[in-house]
């Protein structure tokens, strides 16, 4: 009985060894799947080292200088864009645009009757070109030329040019006498080019177009005042000449502005003073 109650106890009482051993396995093999799982590692304890760690001090940097003070933005002032120059017409393709620029300026009926035929450049190159050789361009000419021979007065003892033919001038002296001749060549200016262009169809050079203007008003600025009133006659073959040779050898144009008489004569020498002066400043301004 004895060794039955001995048995009992062993089963009842405290664990053995083995089972403990057991238990002890099973616990350590789950504790080992949570970590894999979880992916959550116990912290590893930092091992003091026992060198002493010395903090060298920051270098001190410069301060860097204030910025001067940046001054406020002046409004930028507006772009004014230049006109683009219109392109010069071809000399053969420039009536048009002629007329256009000398439109507003008043030219009476003589100038409106010289700006309806076409090369109006052309021609007139050429009318500067024959009076700059002292000839009269008659069929050139704005202003017709009077009918009919020239009048005389025969005494008897002499002939004299009769001063009643002045007066056939006279409408063409008005007319030059009120062309404003600062505003045409302001308004021909941008033509110029095209007047020398013409010029040169003469075998001339382009260049020597301005000289050739002056050229042509000096020949009538330097018209002699004469009163053909009192200048005599002579018949020579079919036609009357001057008894007076200085008469005689004056250029065409010349002898023809005495025929115009005293005051017409003034006025057209005038205005060839003035059209000079304006001329030789545009030559002296390089244009």
């Amino acid at each position: 009985m004895a060794v039955r109650t001995t048995s009992r106890f062993r089963q009842t009482g405290a664990l053995a060894a083995s089972q403990v051993a057991l238990i002890g396995v099973l616990v350590i093999i789950l504790a080992g799947g949570v970590v894999l799982l979880s992916g959550i590692w116990p912290a590893e304890e930092a091992v003091p080292d026992p060198t002493p760690v010395v903090t060298a001090p920051e270098p001190k940097l410069p301060m860097p200088e204030p910025e001067p003070p940046v001054p406020p933005a002046s409004p930028a002032e507006p772009v004014i864009l230049e006109p683009v120059a219109e392109p010069l017409p071809r000399l053969e393709e420039s009536d048009d645009a002629v007329r256009d620029a000398i439109g507003s300026i008043p030219l009476g009926n003589a100038g409106q009757q010289y700006l309806m035929p076409g090369n109006i450049i052309e021609r007139s190159a050429s009318l500067i070109y024959l009076m700059a050789q002292g000839d009269v361009p008659y069929k050139l000419l704005p202003v017709a030329r009077p009918k009919g021979a020239f009048p005389i007065s025969d005494d008897g003892a002499q002939v004299i040019v009769d001063p009643a033919g002045f007066s056939r001038y006279d409408a063409m002296g008005k007319w030059v006498q009120s062309l404003d001749i600062d505003a045409l060549l302001v308004a021909l200016d941008w033509f110029l080019p095209l007047f020398r262009e013409a010029w040169s169809y003469y075998g001339e050079d382009e260049d020597a177009f301005d000289p050739a203007v002056l050229a042509t008003l000096d020949v009538i600025i330097n018209t002699p005042q004469i009163d053909l009133s009192e200048a005599r006659l002579i018949r020579k073959e079919a036609i009357w000449v001057y008894e007076d040779p200085a008469i005689e050898a004056l250029a065409p144009v010349q002898k023809q502005l005495l025929r115009m008489g005293p005051e017409n004569a003034a006025i057209i020498r005038a205005k060839g003073e003035e059209a000079r002066a304006l001329w030789l400043q545009k030559m002296t301004d390089g244009d």
